[in-house]
């Protein structure tokens, strides 16, 4: 607006006030870009340090995960072999194959199953004369007893609740003050036409469970794993693995506010503070506050491993280093250019020393996805805690994963990860396979004068020098029965030439079993013979099982038959060879490689009405 001359002529003109802060525009300029610069660093260290905590968390869920997976997987392997062994001579006595009054024969049987369930203490099938056969484990031998039982109360409320079921069922713990054990019992009635004729009971200790998880903490009670049997009884602790804690007939295990881990005894403490944590999985978890410090809870509840069910878990203690960040954070941001500049310069370093661990992770996170886990890969520890917390997260994980690895087919799964369409590949189908069933012969004579971890180390070697074979020749061992093996060639991965290969193995097993007798002959132990039989044909291959756990394996008439000729081997067993190989006449037709067959004729199969042409793999 123009102001009029007159106006301005009789008035004094307005003269602004001046500024009640004033600077220099370097000054401005300098502190702007000081406050921006810290902004930044303080967002970008937030974002650092929030995302840094997220993987942390994700890795220790994951890790925590994997822990979890082995406890249940020890688990399983420590109650299950007792499950089946007890259905087993159950199913026997049920069908008449043994006779309960025939104590040699009965108490041969449960010794048998004993050889393979280390875990097991006891076991007694009884009369519903309340006449008991009790076997027991004494040290590395077993004594074999013939009881009455009428008088024990106890046990007389135990038949009871057997005679009134139909199925194999769990009883409760029993603390047993001879043996200074807390037992874990099954019981399977036992019907024969009908007709209840008693029962069979068997028992496992529990301590083993202890001194495995103490594998899994630390000594500083930073980390500990658990099982709980209900939601009140703690079932394997570390400090439980010394055996000292306190147990009687009325409360054979200790409670959560017994065993003494105050953590543990306030993991359903719904007064303190909790986040629950979202795994997507089985695993549950919640992030507990306790006395100042916060700890990560994972567990899982496992059902049908005993009369309650147990959950199995691990709980970590967090670290917490907020306040140092934050206060680092303010320093730098009131040093100045100066400082901000010689941060630039670190960060750059720290850069370079991150992107260090940071691709160790991604070689490693490669090895892992293609089953390189031999020797396991491990990531270099850092001096930074998030990375150092990660690294240590990362190489424990990756221990987990080759012990896992021991119970999965890798030959298999390497197959399945090579192909693109391995879903289509999992999916049953008939296929063109071939068959080998491998057998130990007089197995039971052999480990009679064996004690039962001497029985599991022979065991164990043997099937080592047999799986070496079949994965030489890319089969895949399917499962062990006893001290027999059943392997496969032909599926998943489709071979023209799976009679070769399986033959091919065969031919080196004898080798390394002839090699091995030549040195167990040396020590003075006596030699190994073998029955080898193969067969070739269309079986059914892919996931058979139940939705929560299942097998890729073979089913048809071409397995049965691998196995019924293996069987043959006995009765027709070479004189001058350790291991005897006997192939149908469909391998011997379909060999293309110059192998040497001796030609049986027909021979009588099992089970069959029609014999078939067996020859001799020389």
């Amino acid at each position: 607006m123009t102001v009029p001359i007159k106006e301005n002529m009789r008035n004094e003109p307005a003269v602004p006030s001046p500024p009640r802060f004033r600077m220099a525009i370097a000054t401005a300029l300098a502190l702007s870009f000081g406050l921006l610069v810290f902004v930044a660093a303080a967002s970008v260290l937030g974002i650092g340090l929030w995302s840094a905590r997220e993987n942390t968390i994700s890795l220790l869920r994951d890790r925590s995960e994997l822990t979890v997976d082995l406890l249940e997987q020890k688990l399983r392997d420590h109650i299950n072999p007792m499950v089946e062994s007890t259905s087993a001579i159950a199913a026997l006595i049920a069908s008449g194959n043994i006779d309960p009054g025939d104590m040699k024969t009965l108490g041969a049987h449960m010794r048998s199953s004993f050889a393979a369930t280390p875990q097991v203490i006891s076991a007694a099938f009884i009369s519903k004369e309340m006449q008991a056969t009790l076997l027991s484990r004494i040290g590395d031998g077993f004594q074999l007893t013939k009881e009455d039982w009428s008088e024990r109360k106890l046990i007389q409320v135990a038949f009871a609740e057997a005679r009134s079921r139909r199925n194999p069922f769990w009883g409760d713990l029993v603390w047993v003050d001879r043996i200074k054990a807390t037992l874990l019992n099954r019981r399977a009635p036992v019907y024969r036409n009908g007709e209840f004729i008693g029962a069979y009971f068997s028992s496992l200790a529990l301590s083993d469970l202890s001194r495995y998880l103490a594998k899994f903490d630390t000594t500083d009670n930073a980390t500990r794993s658990f099982l709980l049997y209900g939601d009140n009884h703690v079932l394997a602790h570390t400090h439980m693995a010394g055996g000292s804690y306190s147990r009687d007939r009325d409360e054979p295990i200790p409670s959560l506010q017994t065993i003494g881990d105050p953590v543990l005894a306030n993991i359903w403490n719904k007064k303190l503070k909790r986040v629950e944590i979202d795994t997507g999985k089985r695993t549950r978890g919640h992030l507990l506050d306790y006395r100042d410090e916060t700890y990560a809870i994972m567990y899982r509840r496992l059902d049908g491993l005993s009369a309650v069910p147990i959950y199995a878990g691990r709980y970590v203690k967090l670290e917490n280093s907020w306040g140092v960040e934050f206060s680092r954070l303010w320093r730098a941001g009131v040093t100045g250019m100066i400082v901000v500049l010689f941060a630039v310069g670190v960060a750059l370093w720290l850069g370079r020393r991150m992107a260090q661990p940071m691709r160790g992770f991604a070689m490693a996170a490669d090895l892992i996805r293609t089953l390189k886990l031999d020797p396991p890969p491990h990531v270099k520890r850092s001096r930074l805690i998030e990375l150092d917390d990660a690294a240590v997260a990362f190489n424990s994980m990756t221990t987990g994963l080759k012990w896992f690895e021991t119970y999965v087919p890798k030959t298999l799964v390497h197959q399945l990860l090579s192909d693109e369409t391995t879903s289509a590949r999992l999916a049953s189908a008939e296929r063109d396979v071939t068959v080998m069933f491998t057998d130990i012969r007089s197995f039971t004579t052999l480990s009679e004068s064996l004690a039962a971890t001497e029985v599991a180390d022979l065991l164990n070697e043997h099937f080592g020098l047999i799986a070496s074979c079949v994965e030489e020749t890319q089969g895949t061992i399917d499962k062990y029965i006893g001290d027999s093996v059943m392997a496969f060639w032909g599926a998943p991965t489709k071979m023209s030439d799976h009679v070769n290969r399986a033959c091919t193995a065969a031919l080196a097993i004898r080798k390394t079993i002839d090699g091995e007798n030549r040195r167990r002959i040396a020590v003075g132990l006596q030699a190994i013979k073998m029955g080898i039989g193969i067969h070739t044909g269309r079986a059914i291959a892919g996931n058979i099982g139940a939705p929560s756990r299942i097998n890729y394996t073979l089913v048809g008439d071409t397995v049965n038959l691998a196995q019924r000729i293996e069987q043959l081997c006995k009765p027709l067993a070479e004189t001058d060879n350790d291991v005897t190989i006997l192939v149908s006449s469909s391998v011997a037709e379909k060999v293309t490689e110059p192998f040497k067959l001796e030609g049986l004729g027909s021979q009588p199969i099992r089970g069959r009405n029609e014999p078939i042409d067996v020859s001799r793999l020389k």
